[in-house]
């Protein structure tokens, strides 16, 4: 039988990512735009995890992903486009 004193205690909510090292290679190699700002988030959401803000500390993670979502599809697109351009200019 177990008593109270071998209760695992309760697990400490898991801190958002910061995407800091993705923001840095989306805007070297897709989109510098999109890349910086997702740069500026994620360094919003270091802040607020420093002052101890998770409700901002969560939106602003939420949002540096969505960007590097966005600039990682963004320049595969237009990599993809440029090649197929390419192609098709070669040889037709």
């Amino acid at each position: 039988m177990r008593s109270g004193h071998d209760a695992q205690p309760a697990a400490a909510p898991q801190l958002p990512k910061d995407y800091t090292v993705e923001s840095v290679l989306v805007t070297l190699f897709c989109c510098l735009l999109t890349g910086v700002i997702a740069l500026v988030y994620s360094h919003e959401t270091r802040a607020a995890l420093a002052r101890g803000d998770l409700a901002q500390a969560y939106a602003a993670s939420r949002k540096a992903q969505l960007l590097v979502l966005f600039s990682l599809l963004f320049g595969l697109f237009a990599s993809i486009s440029w090649i197929i351009y390419v192609l098709v200019s070669l040889y037709l």
